[in-house]
């Protein structure tokens, strides 16, 4: 069970003396695992498809296939919102920039650059740390629901019992999703324009990356958690395009019923 709350990172990069000072550096991180490393951009490419990981480090500059090319396969096959990319390079100039810019790229950091560094854009990126924070902000709003119930708490315990790992950042946007739904109904009518902007907000992040984020938890839980809880609960509600629940079938649903369970009806 602890493996499926580990963060997988793939090193792709030429240097095998840098890749292997980084590793180190980041066997400190916990809950995360360097599963692989790559000196070629075909083998990389071909890991990140076996490996599936939550993070990739690259550089630019790899023989048999560069990074941009890695890149293009990964948006051809709409892996791009699941994946946290950190691009680090010497080949980094404004142009490069404005091309992987267009490719939604999570940090660039140019070389040579602290190892240290890298570990602590995990770090930021995987935002962790901010548990502690958005736990106060839910209790602020805590008279908007009855006390008693501790409605955000059993959110908590649903999404456990699906298999969404704790510590990606999917988890957290999607039970802030389902408690504001719970308690502004206009929101989940208007998931795109209302409702991810204010996630987007209370997380200092943009709402494209809340919705890929949200997407990715629920495709774990689809794919490593409890199909069986999932399919269950949701029924009919599962996307016959996608095979499994969409952001919006998944926040409605859940914030339906728990308004139905703690009698908030709408007037």
């Amino acid at each position: 069970m602890e493996n499926e709350c580990t963060q997988e990172i793939l090193l792709i990069d030429q240097n095998k003396e840098f890749c292997s000072e980084l590793k180190e550096e980041l066997s400190s991180l916990k809950k995360f695992e360097c599963v692989a490393t790559a000196h070629d951009g075909k083998t990389g490419l071909e890991l990140i498809m076996d490996t599936e990981p939550d993070y990739i480090i690259m550089d630019l500059i790899l023989s048999h296939l560069d990074g941009l090319s890695i890149l293009n396969r990964l948006k051809e096959r709409q892996m791009m919102e699941e994946i946290n990319i950190i691009i680090i390079s010497s080949f980094l100039n404004e142009q490069i920039l404005k091309i992987l810019q267009t490719y939604e790229i999570d940090y660039f950091m140019s070389k040579p650059t602290e190892l240290e560094c890298i570990k602590n854009r995990i770090k930021d990126l995987n935002r962790e740390y901010k548990f502690e924070n958005y736990d106060l902000k839910i209790k602020e709003n805590e008279d908007l629901v009855d006390k008693g119930s501790n409605i955000h708490i059993e959110i908590s315990k649903l999404l456990d019992e699906f298999g969404i790992p704790v510590n990606i950042r999917g988890y957290l946007y999607l039970r802030n999703a389902i408690y504001l739904s719970i308690t502004n109904l206009g929101l989940v009518n208007s998931i795109t324009n209302k409702l991810y902007p204010k996630i987007a907000n209370n997380f200092s992040t943009q709402s494209s990356r809340v919705e890929r984020a949200i997407r990715h938890a629920i495709k774990v839980a689809w794919e490593r958690g409890n199909k069986n809880k999932i399919t269950d609960y949701f029924g009919y509600c599962i996307s016959e395009t996608i095979g499994r629940p969409t952001n919006a079938q998944f926040i409605a649903k859940v914030a339906d019923d728990f308004r139905l369970k703690n009698n908030m009806i709408s007037h």
